[in-house]
């Protein structure tokens, strides 16, 4: 009978975490929608070379952005860390700098593609 309910109980885990998955909608990596961001700029270099433009810039934009993100993160939490540890925090003048340099390269992107990541 146990084996009968634990059974059981593992279908019904799996029936519920396979329909939250199917249930939530799929967002493209970054770096996927920067691949299309970047192949789709030589097609309109003809047509409309301002629009070509600003795609291109928006690209290398969104690419430093998406780096600056991950490095942002890391120093946030060097600076959580450090400031339980230590008297002197170093790196949080680093975080809120780099918190300011996210800050507008997100501005920027909004400029350039509309939203933000």
């Amino acid at each position: 009978m146990r084996k009968l309910i634990m059974v059981a109980m593992a279908v019904v885990a799996l029936s519920l975490g396979c329909t939250v998955a199917e249930a939530a909608p799929k967002k493209q990596h970054a770096l996927v929608r920067v691949g299309k961001a970047l192949a789709f700029v030589p097609k309109q270099v003809v047509t409309h070379p301002k629009q070509s433009v600003k795609l291109t810039l928006g690209s290398v934009l969104f690419a430093a952005e998406s780096v600056n993100d991950v490095v942002y993160s890391g120093l946030v939490g060097l600076d959580k860390g450090a400031g339980m540890e230590l008297k002197f925090n170093p790196f949080h003048y680093v975080a809120v700098i780099d918190g300011k340099i996210d800050v507008g390269l997100e501005a920027g992107e909004l400029y350039f593609y509309g939203s933000s990541n």
